[in-house]
């Protein structure tokens, strides 16, 4: 039995942990490296071999008063393996006392989640995510379109030729953009990557962008990223005239990744349940699964006494996690 922590110094090392076990791009070297590169939190990717199991999971490290907390970096990862570990969630929250953490938020991926690696006391659901099964032909994922999205389907032959996946012109486009893009919609801080991120997943080899260019200039890009198991819609960036192509960009995305062979697209989810955002999406005839979260205490102590600094409930079962980092403190 052996717990070890693969720091991003050693992405070769990174990579070969990955090699036969279902993941996400979120459990890749490429996504962490880039989470860094805004956050510069250290972050490793947390292995565990008892024979011939394995499971893994990236996590990053957070100061708090002298006191460190962990977080699974932007993107849906979460603890996956290659063999069910009922005993896992014992040596894991002996691992994370013995590091010396004082709580964990793990985000977990509802595809690859492992029921023996959950301690089903600590789980807490937030959102639905929505994932397409690109293991349908492409008739019958049409068929699973909403009447809606057939509708704005109908003319996608005539824009074809306008799509385009080259990302000499699209990258340059996307950072230009992104930044005003989602400041205009009030988004959510955590979207705030830095240039360095954005300009580093944007290049990479299993980063599909594609866009539409018309009227001699690019009016929409989508980045989609990739690993053998499961692609996920990262980004959308339009002009206001380009809002309406997002949907026939996703359908150029689903013929592209079919062609890869990928089984399944994570159009993720909204900000909150059943919202215009989650809806957009599940009108694409999408299934949907819960995502949900580990909230860990390994030291009540230590967890107790930073919340009282910081003038908060204690009580972390509902609402912000961990309690002392709430934005209201």
């Amino acid at each position: 039995m052996k717990h070890e922590l693969i720091p991003l110094s050693s992405p070769e090392l990174w990579k070969e942990a990955l090699q036969d076990i279902p993941h996400a791009f979120g459990h890749t070297w490429e996504n962490c490296y880039a989470m860094h590169l805004s956050t510069e939190l250290p972050t490793y990717l947390y292995q565990f071999k008892h024979g011939d199991a394995k499971v893994i999971c990236p996590i990053s490290e957070r100061s708090f008063m002298g006191k460190i907390d962990i977080v699974t970096p932007y993107g849906f990862s979460g603890f996956t393996g290659n063999n069910n570990i009922y005993e896992f969630p014992l040596y894991w929250k002996k691992f994370a006392q013995e590091r010396g953490y004082v709580c964990g938020y793990i985000g977990l991926n509802p595809l690859l989640i492992h029921s023996s690696y959950i301690d089903s006391e600590s789980i807490y659901k937030h959102n639905i995510l929505y994932f397409i099964n690109l293991q349908y032909s492409v008739v019958e994922l049409y068929k699973k379109l909403s009447n809606n999205r057939k509708r704005q389907l109908k003319n996608f032959h005539t824009i074809h030729d306008s799509i385009t996946t080259d990302k000499t012109i699209l990258i340059d486009f996307f950072l230009s953009n992104y930044h005003d893009f989602f400041a205009q919609r009030k988004a959510s801080m955590i979207y705030n990557f830095s240039f360095e991120t954005l300009s580093y997943l944007a290049g990479l080899d299993n980063v599909i962008a594609i866009g539409v260019f018309q009227n001699e200039q690019v009016e929409a890009v989508s980045l989609f990223a990739y690993t053998d198991y499961v692609a996920e819609y990262l980004f959308n960036v339009s002009l206001p005239q380009g809002q309406k192509y997002t949907v026939p960009l996703i359908w150029h995305a689903i013929h592209q990744l079919k062609a890869l062979n990928i089984p399944f697209l994570n159009l993720g989810g909204g900000v909150s349940e059943n919202d215009s955002i989650a809806q957009f999406k599940e009108r694409f005839g999408a299934e949907k699964l819960d995502l949900t979260a580990l909230k860990q205490v390994y030291n009540p102590a230590d967890y107790e006494m930073l919340c009282k600094k910081s003038l908060q409930n204690v009580e972390y079962k509902s609402g912000y996690f961990p309690a002392y980092r709430s934005p209201l403190s």
